[in-house]
């Protein structure tokens, strides 16, 4: 997923003959047992000598992994899905959002990045919760989890700063919003739905189910 396309990698097997193949789309997890999915594009694969055939699987074998992360829109409310990924400097605050049909009000996610848990709390179906990015933490991936359950809820990079800006940093708390019961953070800010997508077949969600964690 990458904005402002959607995108989807695949490699032909070494083995596959020469021919017109057609490449099929369904929902989400694939067709129902026994059925065929909507044909979307076909694929003509040209026809290749031994040599090319005996070398075709260290070829393959040398292509770099696939890249799981996406990138969608900064305006879009985050995640979309457990690979949108957004950007953060230390020190920076962000907001999780989520539907009311996947968390709970008061459900908190956690990560080792952030300086305290997000609690979910929210209205009009939209859960929200305030994070802020430790000061101290390293440039890297980080997981944000559902704190009793192991899942992955969504994925976030740190970016690298300079030490002056390292040492101005402050770690800030989220503090709740008035009217919640103390401990609990709320970030009322705005509300949307989201469109996802999985591979090459589209599907309106207002999130993306869990996806596989590292």
């Amino acid at each position: 997923m990458n904005d402002p396309v959607i995108s989807a990698v695949a490699t032909v097997a070494c083995d596959t003959r020469p021919g017109v193949y057609p490449v099929e789309r369904s929902g989400p997890g694939g067709p129902p047992k026994g059925a065929k999915g909507e044909i979307w594009v076909t694929v003509k694969v040209a026809d290749i000598d031994e040599s090319e055939r005996t070398a075709c699987p260290g070829k393959v074998a040398a292509l770099p992994p696939e890249q799981p992360e996406e990138r969608w829109p900064a305006g879009d409310s985050w995640p979309q899905s457990p690979w949108d990924v957004r950007t953060f400097r230390p020190g920076e605050k962000g907001t999780l959002t989520g539907s009311d049909a996947d968390l709970g009000y008061g459900d908190t996610l956690t990560s080792p990045g952030f300086t305290e848990e997000a609690v979910m709390s929210g209205a009009k179906a939209v859960l929200k919760g305030a994070v802020v990015v430790r000061c101290d933490a390293r440039p890297g991936l980080f997981e944000v989890r559902w704190v009793g359950r192991d899942e992955v809820w969504a994925r976030y990079r740190v970016a690298p700063i300079d030490e002056v800006a390292r040492r101005t940093c402050r770690d800030q708390a989220a503090k709740p919003t008035g009217g919640q019961p103390a401990g609990r953070v709320a970030w009322l800010v705005g509300a949307a739905a989201a469109l996802a997508a999985a591979g090459v077949g589209t599907y309106v969600l207002f999130r993306r189910r869990r996806g596989t964690s590292l």
